[in-house]
C-alpha cells in the first residue's frame, strides 16, 4: 500500500490557485459546513443541468471530504469528471485517505482552474450588472425626488406614494440585471464563501441554490448522459 499524500493547506490552495486566506476560512468550519472553491451550472435542455463545482466540506473535528465536479460542455479532449475523497487535517498539514492518488487531485485542482476561467466571466458580468444596478438606483431616487417636489401641494398624502409609483414605476430590483449571483446576494460563482445546508428554509430558492453549489455528483453525470 502506498503512504498517504500529505500537503499543507497554503500548497493546497496555491495549487488550486485560491487566496491563501481561504485557509482560516476551512479551520473555521463548522460540522458539515461547506467551503466552495466556485460552482457554475449551465441548462443543457429539457430541463437537465451540466456544472462546475469545487468544494471543501468539514465532516467532523479534524476530518474533511473534497469534491471536484466537471459536467460542462467545453473542449472536445476535457473530459467530465468526479474526484472525491477524505482527508485529516492537523496543524496545517493534510493527510489523504490512502486511496487519494496524485491524479485524484491533479483533476481536483484541473477542475478548479477551469472554474477560476468561469469566475473571470462571472466578475466582469457582475461588476457591469451591479453598476447597472447602482444607476438605476440613482435615477429612479432622482425621479422621485423631483416627482415628490412637484406634487409637495398633493390634496390627498394617503395616496401621495402609489401616485408617485404609478407615474415613475417600480424601484429598481438586482434581479433585473441578468446576474443570478448579483440577484441572489452570492459572490460570483460561490467562490470563498461558506455555506451550511443544516439550516435551509425548505423553498425553491434554497433548493436551486444548494444544486448550483453543491449538486450530487452521481445526479450531473446522469443528467449529462440523458442529455447526449
Amino acid at each position: 500500500m502506498s503512504p498517504s499524500i500529505e500537503m499543507t493547506l497554503l500548497e493546497f490552495f496555491k495549487r488550486a490557485r485560491r487566496p491563501l486566506y481561504y485557509k482560516s476560512k476551512l479551520n473555521q468550519l463548522r460540522n458539515h459546513e461547506v467551503l466552495s472553491l466556485g460552482g457554475v451550472r449551465q441548462s443543457i435542455g429539457q430541463r437537465r443541468f451540466a456544472y462546475g463545482q469545487a468544494y471543501l466540506k468539514k465532516l467532523t473535528k479534524g476530518q474533511y471530504t473534497f469534491v471536484g465536479l466537471w459536467t460542462l460542455p467545453s473542449k472536445p479532449e476535457r473530459q467530465d469528471c468526479w474526484i472525491q475523497g477524505t482527508f485529516t487535517l492537523s496543524k496545517g498539514v493534510m493527510r489523504f485517505e490512502s486511496s487519494v492518488t496524485i491524479a485524484h487531485l491533479h483533476g481536483f485542482f484541473k477542475v478548479c482552474r477551469y472554474l477560476g476561467v468561469h469566475k473571470r466571466a462571472c466578475v466582469t458580468q457582475y461588476h457591469r450588472a451591479s453598476e447597472a444596478y447602482r444607476q438605476a438606483q440613482r435615477q429612479w431616487e432622482q425621479q422621485w425626488e423631483d416627482s415628490e417636489n412637484e406634487y409637495t401641494t398633493h390634496l390627498e398624502p394617503e395616496d401621495f406614494s402609489y401616485t408617485l409609483s404609478i407615474r415613475i414605476g417600480p424601484r429598481p430590483s438586482r434581479s433585473d440585471f441578468g446576474c443570478w449571483f448579483l440577484a441572489h446576494g452570492h459572490s460570483p460563482l460561490f467562490d470563498g464563501e461558506v455555506m451550511s445546508f443544516h439550516h435551509l428554509n425548505l423553498d425553491r430558492v434554497d433548493f436551486d441554490t444548494h444544486d448550483r453549489m453543491v449538486t450530487p455528483p452521481r445526479s450531473a453525470l446522469i443528467q449529462k448522459g440523458e442529455a447526449l
